[in-house]
């Protein structure tokens, strides 16, 4: 200690001053560089950070996660960069709002635990190069996403799981390409429930007790999936394909109203379709039960014990395989849906040729009668009023 001592007391005092200067400027010119942007090789952590934003008008990087444990996290007039994800829990909310966010993380948004994420008139691209070729957004333990006036890019999963709820309002997400292969959209399992209104995506399914609402939305490259025991319900929309995977049939329901598809392929427990048009064909199969009405198909396929119901309806071509069965019926009014096999239709047809053709034949010869009538009343006057010779 003494020698260590002796050492001290050997510097000059000017290089004890310089030393502190070269201190002093070291700080300041660090203190300057993170007001540009914030480089960090740990977590951003939103749990000694609750209640507080990024509100900067400029570009930020993060290396690393952003954790938010409790309260609010705001993001806000900001391009984010960030290479690891966003994880809330323990009831935190994560806004982000008039902001884009970059993230190359496979699970770039984790919620648990009740937490939100919120998007508001935000762009968030995701672009994978961590894990496989797509990214997640996993919602579970009661959470909740509301994404509104939005657009998110990327091979990316929107995954509901354990009674979360997704939101989709006026919002765009949309793959980088237009293959099927990859997409954006929206998945729910372990009841949870999903809302789409006024936006577009690429796919939407629905599986394992959960369900999805789609209104006056465009889903056209993959499609909706409905299996194992989900709901999906589409109303004023146009979707392309909408689809029950053998993988995931179970006792599934679909219902679509006022929409226009271009093929249903349904094995599940119910379909009904209302006042909509399915532009290419639709088959159903296994027990399940479809109810058409007021519905025009190109072409209509019943398989394996399914049963469609064409209720004042149109199909340009009607098959049955393995014991299916189509029935062609019409709405009357005081007598409720009257319904017959479509096998009969040529039969039913012929019957309705025949009767016109006796209902036209019955009215001739009524009017030729009363033709014949008035003739004779016509000449019985004449007859009467001319003079006698």
């Amino acid at each position: 200690m003494g020698h260590s001592i002796r050492c001290i007391n050997q510097i000059p005092p000017g290089a004890i001053v310089l030393l502190f200067a070269v201190v002093l400027l070291m700080q300041c010119c660090l203190a300057n560089s993170q007001a540009g942007s914030i480089t960090v090789g740990n977590k951003l952590s939103g749990s000694t950070r609750a209640n507080t934003s990024m509100e900067l008008r400029q570009n930020l990087t993060i290396i690393g996660d952003i954790v938010v444990e409790t309260g609010t996290y705001l993001m806000e007039n900001i391009n984010l960069n960030l290479t690891g994800k966003i994880i809330a829990s323990n009831d935190a909310t994560v806004i982000i709002r008039n902001a884009t966010l970059f993230t190359t993380a496979y699970e770039s948004i984790v919620l648990a635990d009740e937490s939100k994420f919120i998007a508001e008139n935000a762009t968030i691209v995701v672009n994978s190069t961590s894990r496989g070729d797509w990214s997640e957004m996993i919602l579970g333990d009661e959470t909740t996403m509301n994404i509104t006036d939005s657009e998110l890019y990327g091979h990316l999963y929107l995954i509901s799981r354990q009674n979360s709820r997704t939101y989709v309002k006026h919002s765009i997400l949309k793959g980088p390409s237009p293959s099927d292969d990859v997409i954006c959209g929206v998945l729910t399992r372990d009841n949870s429930t999903a809302r789409i209104q006024d936006s577009e995506l690429d796919t939407a399914q629905a599986g394992g007790n959960s369900s999805i609402y789609v209104y006056d939305s465009i889903i056209q490259t993959k499609g909706v999936f409905a299996g194992g025991n989900g709901l999906v319900e589409i109303e004023n929309s146009l979707v392309g394909s909408v689809d029950t995977p053998p993988w995931l049939s179970d006792n599934s329901t679909l219902r679509i109203l006022n929409s226009t598809a271009s093929t249903i392929s349904f094995r599940g427990l119910t379909l009904t379709v209302e006042d909509s048009r399915v532009t290419d064909w639709l088959q159903v199969q296994g027990n399940s039960t479809a109810w058409l009405t007021n519905v025009s198909a190109s072409h209509v396929t019943a398989i394996n014990n399914a049963t469609i119901w064409l209720i004042n309806s149109y199909s340009g071509a009607i098959n049955t395989r393995d014991q299916g069965r189509v029935y062609v019926g019409w709405q009357l009014p005081l007598f409720g849906i009257v319904a017959v096999p479509h096998t009969w239709l040529p039969i039913l047809q012929g019957i309705a040729v025949l009767a016109a053709l006796v209902l036209i034949i019955a009215l001739l010869v009524f009017l030729n009668r009363r033709w014949k009538k008035w003739q004779l009343q016509k000449l019985k006057q004449y007859s009467q009023t001319s003079p006698q010779s």
